[in-house]
């Protein structure tokens, strides 16, 4: 009787059972590349899942509400897809947007102005329509917060590039002044 093949769900290949593992979703991967590769994008999916959580948990926090509403949710997703919401109509911004970790940190940057704009200009308005407020400040301190997270990245290399160099080379360099030929003559060069 002949072997069942399996499909990878990655490569879209068949392959038997004897050269594939088996995940907790009941699904079968080739052992050498597409397991690795479910592996990287598990581990990807989770740490976008914990990026979003610490999110909504902010705009909760910041908005003293219980559930944020589905409309507000779909906005941020859209963002993180890369679209932006113009007049009710979803226009692309981006080729893929800033991922939810770079939100949260616009959202600090951006918190004092949205505690001032809900409290002052938007006294009797509905959580959405607040929310929807705070996102578009937010939006705006984006490219502050990257900027931020950049120049942070780039001061953690140098950090690491100075703790693993602890020696330095010092190189002496002389100048050497260059000797004025007055006497230009035509026969010196031949």
């Amino acid at each position: 009787m002949a072997e069942r093949l399996l499909k990878c769900p990655i490569c879209g290949q068949y392959g038997r059972k004897v050269d594939m593992v088996r995940e907790t979703d009941k699904r079968h991967y080739h052992k050498e590349y597409c397991h690795g590769k479910f592996k990287k994008d598990k581990e990807a999916t989770m740490i976008e899942n914990q990026q979003w959580d610490d999110l909504y948990q902010y705009i909760i926090k910041l908005h003293d509400i219980v559930v944020l509403p589905k409309g507000n949710i779909t906005r941020l997703k859209d963002l993180r897809a890369g679209f932006d919401t113009k007049a009710g109509k979803k226009e692309r911004k981006w080729r893929s947007g800033p991922d939810y970790g770079l939100i949260l940190d616009a959202y600090k940057l951006a918190e004092s102005s949205i505690k001032w704009c809900i409290t002052n200009k938007l006294k009797e308005a509905n959580d959405t329509r607040a929310i929807n407020y705070g996102i578009s400040i937010m939006i705006d301190k984006l490219n502050e917060a990257f900027a931020r997270r950049k120049a942070k990245l780039r001061q953690q290399e140098y950090a690491e590039i100075n703790k693993n160099n602890d020696t330095y080379e010092i190189e002496e360099i002389t100048y050497k002044p260059k000797t004025s030929q007055t006497n230009n003559n035509i026969a010196d060069f031949l």
